[in-house]
């Protein structure tokens, strides 16, 4: 798929009709908007969102998300019914064109923002032209709306995606552009009340009394998942929806010149809090395996004490060493010689002799025990002094560490109860909103840990119910049938989902690899990206050992910036895999790679300048079409030199902003490529045009 046209008319601050060309050629496949903050690139990214999606798809940092209408044009409205906005996206994919349009009029605003009027229409090579029936459900085919946030996306909001709790959301987005929601579309069709839950209902209505009771609890647990599992994505949602609140205010924080001091202390102490809770898990984690491996050799003294007395017992009785052995006394009688060459005939004196010797010979298996007994109680007794010594070590350690984390919580409770102090008003109300958002932020995280352990406990009872359902056999032809009908389901879906998996896990390595490949073009240190089998991207690294040796690798504790290049590395590398998904082997029949653009707000917003450099030359490479919306401060250096050297840009445009008073931190004239060109003009109504330059 590639954009070729973004027509707004009154959408948001976007006044009239305005509209942008996007650049199509492969070797020009950048297109550049240029643009300070606040002028506009928020909502220019949502205006395309809100095209395809609609409200569901706006982004969670867009504010007041019901007024899609621009105000000026809304107020001046003599009538409702005719006064509308208006986004027309114009876009390609494989062998046909489409002009998507989606209007919402001021009267349905003011009934329910939500419900829009959409077309799409459909003009194919053979010069067919047909309007689709149902438009969003093509869309929905073309480009789910579940990697949309992968496609368009703030670059200063895409860190979450390197983040533990946020493994599932990548598993579902492979899944999604990698064509394996046809399995769970199956999965999910199969489960549905008209398949699983008809057959059900007719083995219920035949089966015995305590069968029925079985199916129906089994049909009660079935629910509680779904609703466990719609509640897990709402708190999902709602998660990372705080997360980028939270990343908002604490950029309001740092930019606020009464609280900027403070608030970069406190993501220093953040950072360094982050990194001593990755080391506590490890240092917990060692000390668990410590305690399950070896934890048994503290309480073995008794066991040493009691070896020993035995074996110095047995030495002191002059039982071991044997002085002669049983096993050799036994081969003289056996043969009637002595190694004296004497006869030991039966009834003789000497074969009498002999034999008196059995009473205080040693067996050899006695003697074999023994002394595996005393190296054994040499090894215990070795291995409880290491045990202890390791586990007084880590234990140490690990306190330390708590230590480390109370100080740090102290100076940060300290931090916020200055700010919370200050005396300007929008300090003091933006850590007000900031700590309301942490507490918000540690309860979803609780529920989603409640849910996920509910969630584990349902499917355990799910599983238990249908193996005692499967126990009673059914007297009745038909209730037999039924249940075989049913055990066929189930298993059905047993093997679909085994599939799923299957095919996800052979996927990961390949996406590994394209993550990995991508991630060393931009970082110039010797650390690697990596996709764990559970689906939680990290960045690695060998920890050097004093004698200059490579140690054991490690994860490396990241910086903001550092999760928002993993994210993007896994974004770029998701979207190389889809256009190459023809060619790997699946046991779906009939993928084909699919192309998808890229839409980036701010993609260089929470890196460093060392880092930018590297992002810049990358970039053009990330998707067959780029689309950047970038502020000048992020633009000019190695950003805008990298981009010149790629020679990558096919079209230019820049947001002219229109209001009252310039906002913060913006400037009036900028210098894109060369050309000076005046962004603000002072005016009564706000709105933004859209200017385009040379490329």
């Amino acid at each position: 798929m590639k954009l070729e046209k973004l027509i707004i008319e009154n959408f948001r601050q976007f006044r009239g009709r305005q509209e942008i060309l996007f650049s199509t050629l492969d070797d020009k496949n950048v297109t550049l908007v240029h643009a300070e903050n606040g002028f506009g690139k928020t909502a220019l990214l949502n205006a395309l969102l809100w095209g395809f999606y609609g409200h569901e798809g706006l982004t969670a940092d867009l504010a007041i998300k019901e007024s899609i209408i621009h105000e000026g044009f809304a107020a001046r409205a003599k009538d409702p019914a005719r006064a509308a906005a208006t986004v027309t996206i114009l876009f390609h994919h494989e062998d046909a064109k489409y002009t998507l349009t989606r209007t919402l009029g001021l009267e349905q605003q003011q009934l329910d923002h939500k419900k829009t009027d959409l077309t799409l229409e459909v003009q194919r090579n053979d010069g067919q032209t047909f309007t689709e029936r149902v438009p969003q459900q093509k869309i929905q085919a073309l480009m789910p709306s579940g990697i949309s946030n992968l496609l368009f996306f703030n670059g200063e909001r895409i860190d979450h995606l390197a983040m533990e709790e946020n493994a599932s959301q990548i598993t579902d987005a492979i899944r999604q552009m990698l064509g394996l929601t046809l399995i769970q579309a199956a999965i999910e069709d199969l489960q549905h009340q008209n398949v699983r839950g008809k057959i059900r209902s007719e083995l219920r209505d035949r089966a015995s009394d305590e069968k029925a009771a079985k199916i129906d609890e089994q049909a009660s647990v079935d629910d509680q998942i779904v609703e466990c599992a719609k509640r897990k994505e709402t708190t999902q949602k709602n998660l990372s929806a705080t997360d980028v609140e939270l990343d908002t205010i604490n950029a309001k924080l740092k930019a606020n010149q009464e609280a900027h001091q403070l608030q970069a202390k406190r993501q220093l102490l953040e950072k360094q809090r982050d990194g001593l809770n990755e080391r506590l898990q490890t240092v917990t984690k060692h000390l668990t395996q410590l305690v399950a491996d070896d934890g048994y050799a503290l309480f073995a003294d008794d066991l040493v004490n009691r070896g020993r007395e035995i074996v110095a017992k047995l030495r002191s009785e002059g039982k071991i060493p044997a002085r002669v052995l049983n096993s050799f006394l036994h081969e003289l009688l056996d043969k009637h010689h002595c190694i004296c060459t004497r006869h030991l005939d039966d009834g003789s004196a000497e074969r009498k002799a002999v034999e008196e010797l059995m009473t205080f010979a040693g067996d050899q298996h006695f003697n074999n025990a023994v002394g595996a007994l005393d190296n054994a109680i040499g090894v215990i007794e070795g291995l409880v002094q290491h045990t202890r010594d390791s586990l007084q070590e880590t234990n140490r350690e690990r306190l330390k560490i708590r230590d480390e984390l109370t100080a740090i919580g102290e100076e940060l409770e300290t931090i916020h109860q200055k700010l919370g102090g200050k005396v300007d008003e929008e300090v003091a109300k933006l850590e007000e909103t900031r700590e309301k958002l942490r507490l918000r932020q540690r309860e979803l995280i609780a529920e989603q840990a409640r849910i996920e352990q509910k969630l584990e406990e349902l499917n355990t009872r799910r599983e238990e119910l249908r193996e005692e359902i499967q126990r009673i056999t059914d007297s009745e032809a038909d209730a037999q049938r039924a249940q075989r009908r049913l055990d066929a389901v189930e298993e059905s879906v047993k093997v679909l989902e085994r599939i799923l998996k299957q095919e996800t896990e052979e996927l990961r390595p390949l996406l590994n690899d394209e993550i990995n490949s991508h991630f060393k073009k931009i970082i110039d240190r010797a650390y690697w990206a990596e996709l764990s089998e559970d689906f939680v991207l990290s960045i690695r690294k060998n920890v050097m050992l004093e004698s200059g040796d490579e140690g054991p690798t490690t994860d490396v504790a990241q910086s903001t910036g550092q999760r928002q290049i993993t994210s993007l590395v896994f974004i770029a590398s998701l979207v190389a895999l889809a256009r190459q998904r023809g060619k790997i082997p699946t046991i779906l029949r009939g993928l084909s790679g699919a192309e998808y653009p890229m839409v980036m707000d701010s993609p260089f917003g929470q890196l460093s300048t060392r880092f930018r450099s590297g992002v810049a030359r990358w970039i053009p490479n990330l998707a067959p079409q780029v689309i950047i919306l970038v502020s000048h401060t992020q633009f000019e250096g190695p950003v805008a030199d990298e981009l010149k050297k790629s020679k990558k840009v096919g079209k230019r445009y820049y947001l002219a902003y229109h209001g009252r008073e310039l906002p913060k931190a913006a400037e009036q004239e900028l210098q894109i490529n060369k050309a000076r060109v005046q962004v603000y003009f002072e005016a009564k109504e706000e709105h933004t045009q859209i200017c385009e330059l040379d490329a």
